[in-house]
């Protein structure tokens, strides 16, 4: 190979000080041979630039793949002799972590490859085992990890919470930038004390620029920011937590109907309307519309149960006012009370309880959780291809690099 070639494939590589000597091309690999420009090193004990070489030996260094093949770098290894300390010492490299057979580059490769795909998947992708991918993911995601606090303002905070396992034995707490639209902490339980912890350990400026928290109707994180923020700081309930509330009481109608039918036949084509009675009207089709028709005949009290859902909707999308909303809402209670609808009682009660909270979303240019919701279904993706965690603290790692600072800036925030 000429040395204009060699030259190019220099600049190709894009290495700084080191050269090409000569490549070796296999079915699945490059083999690229190399040479350090300098003939010296400093050493790492007392800082004195040393060129008196004790060992050289070539060893294989993972780079980046190039047109479909594996790249290897054959790199020699030296160690150099300190002329001011006496003792022998291996040299540094800018492009290789010390100790490591891949390139800085080729291991930041990996860490993206694993955005959104498992360790496993990777891992047989490249050819390595996923324990050195998990390492290498690890070792990379501990330097880009936000330090907790870190926005300088947060005008929206929102918490929100997600189970680590199956059976929603064990939750942890995921912390929300809402306008940035990414995950700032994963506290590792939701426990009034933890949050509380949290919140009064944020920065001072952070916490005085909070003007709204939306959460779900978990009294824990009320009591929290009531105690931890300041007064101003205003609770404001999600409204599709709130909608969950009240589809859940539309199912347990639907249940309670179903259980008294005699037949089977009616009770299957009943269940087969759940779907179709907790989604919003304006998204069904026409087949799901005449099937929702139909069923004032056989469920007069199911299909009011519905109509009544659908109202409630509605005051979250056409009102824009709080004292407007709040208006539409208590004749929205009054007519479920006239109704003698028993399966509505207990959503009425929530509604009582949490009802000036729920109203702040009108005030509050109508925050919601939505962002966090959609962030939480990005969680479980990686809750799915992790299997599971057990360790929390791998668990919060992979989210705030996939969920936070990084996610933000994909998302053009």
């Amino acid at each position: 190979m000429d040395a204009m070639a060699l030259r190019e494939l220099s600049d190709f590589l894009d290495i700084q000080s080191v050269r090409v000597t000569g490549y070796r091309k296999e079915a699945d690999r490059f083999e690229i041979f190399v040479e350090l420009e300098q003939n010296s090193a400093v050493c790492p004990d007392c800082g004195v630039r040393s060129s008196r070489k004790h060992t050289e030996k070539s060893v294989p260094v993972r780079d980046l793949p190039c047109f479909g093949r594996r790249v290897y770098l054959l790199l020699p290894r030296r160690q150099f002799k300190c002329r001011h300390c006496g003792k022998p010492f291996t040299e540094r490299l800018s492009f290789v972590a010390f100790g490591r057979s891949f390139t800085k580059r080729y291991e930041r490769y990996i860490f993206e490859q694993c955005h959104e795909r498992s360790f496993t998947t990777v891992a047989e992708r490249e050819g390595i085992s996923d324990t050195v991918i998990r390492q290498v993911y690890d070792s990379y995601a501990s330097t880009q990890v936000q330090p907790r606090g870190r926005p300088k303002t947060i005008r929206v905070l929102g918490l929100d919470e997600i189970s680590t396992r199956k059976g929603h034995r064990h939750f942890v707490c995921v912390v929300t930038d809402i306008d940035r639209k990414q995950v700032i902490e994963v506290l590792e339980n939701r426990l009034k004390e933890t949050v509380i912890a949290y919140l009064r350990g944020l920065p001072q400026s952070v916490r005085r620029s909070i003007r709204y928290v939306s959460i779900d109707m978990w009294e824990p994180y009320y009591e929290a920011v009531v105690e931890a923020l300041p007064k101003r700081v205003k609770v404001v309930i999600d409204r599709f937590h709130v909608m969950k509330q009240l589809n859940g009481a539309l199912t347990k109608c639907r249940r309670e109907i179903q259980r008294g039918m005699k037949s089977k036949e009616d009770r299957d084509e009943l269940k087969g309307l759940r779907w179709i009675l907790v989604k919003n009207e304006a998204n069904l089709d026409e087949e799901q519309k005449a099937q929702l028709e139909a069923l004032s005949q056989k469920c007069p009290e199911l299909k009011k149960c519905h109509e009544l859902k659908e109202d409630f909707r509605k005051i979250f999308e056409k009102e824009k006012t709080r004292p407007k909303a709040k208006k539409k809402l208590e004749a929205w209670k009054r007519r479920v009370r006239r109704t003698g609808l028993r399966s509505l009682d207990g959503f009425l009660d929530t509604l009582e309880s949490w009802e000036e909270w729920i109203l702040n979303y009108f005030s509050s240019g109508k925050v919601t959780n939505g962002v966090v919701e959609g962030l939480n279904n990005k969680i479980k993706l990686i809750k799915r291809r992790g299997y599971g965690y057990r360790n929390n603290g791998k668990f919060r790692q992979r989210i705030l690099v996939e969920c936070g600072e990084q996610n933000a800036r994909k998302a053009g925030v």
